[in-house]
């Protein structure tokens, strides 16, 4: 079975640009596909939270130990 994996690169991006460019990309992404994002913005480590809370997202594994910070979001089909 092929798992569909997108590389979303934001670094150079800061917010409020970071996250508008997300959410485009986002966009067509597909249900089921893993996300890779790579930024060096601090406010995403807050920003990657509130995606996941009120989107159909589900954050993975994160790492921001370094810069730049690594998410890996897979997105979902939620049910309200």
């Amino acid at each position: 079975m092929k798992i569909n994996k997108k590389i979303i690169n934001l670094k150079g991006l800061r917010c409020p640009d970071t996250m508008l460019f997300l959410r485009k990309k986002l966009r067509s992404i597909k249900i089921g596909e893993l996300i890779l994002i790579i930024s060096d913005d601090i406010t995403m480590k807050r920003e990657i939270h509130l995606l996941c809370n009120f989107s159909n997202y589900i954050l993975i594994n994160s790492n921001t130990m370094k810069i730049p910070y690594l998410y890996y979001l897979k997105k979902i089909l939620k049910l309200k």
